[in-house]
């Protein structure tokens, strides 16, 4: 047979009166004075209170304002607390053909099959292995790992054209650094910061811009017109006398 529970003796915080009470009540009703109170005798995994685990967080930046913010790790979308913009989080990856502009704050991936074929993508980083008929613009970094096609340039923080990569581009790009292991044609190629060619890399373009150049073992330089060396950031460029093919010994 079941014991049953003990009685203990409690009083009211608010009028003292005593009552006893069952010694495991977790809360009761003052039969004096009718205050609700607790029992302080309450066993601790009944006013045990729940310990909630924290968000974790990463810093955003708009890509309109500039204003930087913390988000959830998780979030799939926010809103500037700034301007009000609306800011895609998530990665999206383009394996057909992919028509609207993107506007992301995560990465974009564009397949070996895949063409974004808007007018503009923006993206904190993208890998591109196929086809883009719009602008690019990546805001960390873009990155090269197949036989990819550009019709109207690309801009961003850095640009990587990994081993055995190759990427053509009928426009323009305009980066602040670049590491070149691959193969690289454009009609410019500026960089406002330094250029690395390495000794898989090669340059083959009308205009090559750089602040800073480094041409490892076995990398090429091949320039149809003119390649020149800022002196300093946002100053203008100086023409180095270099034609035709520059290779490093």
């Amino acid at each position: 047979m079941a014991e049953l529970p003990q009685k203990i003796e409690v009083s009211c915080p608010e009028c003292g009166q005593t009552q006893r009470e069952s010694e495991n009540f977790i809360s009761t009703v003052c039969r004096g004075c009718g205050a609700y109170f607790k029992s302080s005798h309450a066993p601790i995994h009944a006013r045990k209170k729940i310990k909630r685990a924290g968000i974790k967080k990463r810093e955003l930046t708009c890509a309109d304002c500039g204003a930087v913010q913390m988000v959830a790790e998780e979030a799939q979308s926010s809103s500037c607390l700034e301007c009000g913009r609306h800011l895609e989080l998530g990665h999206r990856v383009i394996e057909g053909e992919h028509l609207g502009n993107l506007v992301l704050e995560g990465e974009l991936t564009i397949g070996p099959k895949g063409n974004f074929g808007g007018s503009k993508a923006r993206a904190a980083k993208i890998v591109l292995q196929g086809r883009a008929s719009g602008f690019l613009q990546a805001a960390e970094w873009l990155r090269v790992e197949g036989q990819a096609n550009l019709r109207s340039g690309a801009s961003g923080e850095i640009l990587e054209v990994r081993p055995g990569a190759s990427l053509e581009s009928k426009d323009s790009l305009l980066f602040r650094s670049g590491q070149i292991d691959g193969e690289l044609r454009c009609r410019t190629a500026q960089f406002s910061g330094p250029l690395i060619v390495g000794p898989t890399g090669k340059i083959i373009a009308e205009q090559i811009v750089f602040y800073e150049l480094t041409v490892e073992e076995g990398g090429r330089i091949q320039a149809q017109g003119e390649v020149r060396m800022v002196a300093e950031p946002n100053v203008a460029p100086a023409v180095l006398p270099v034609e035709g093919e520059t290779t490093s010994t």
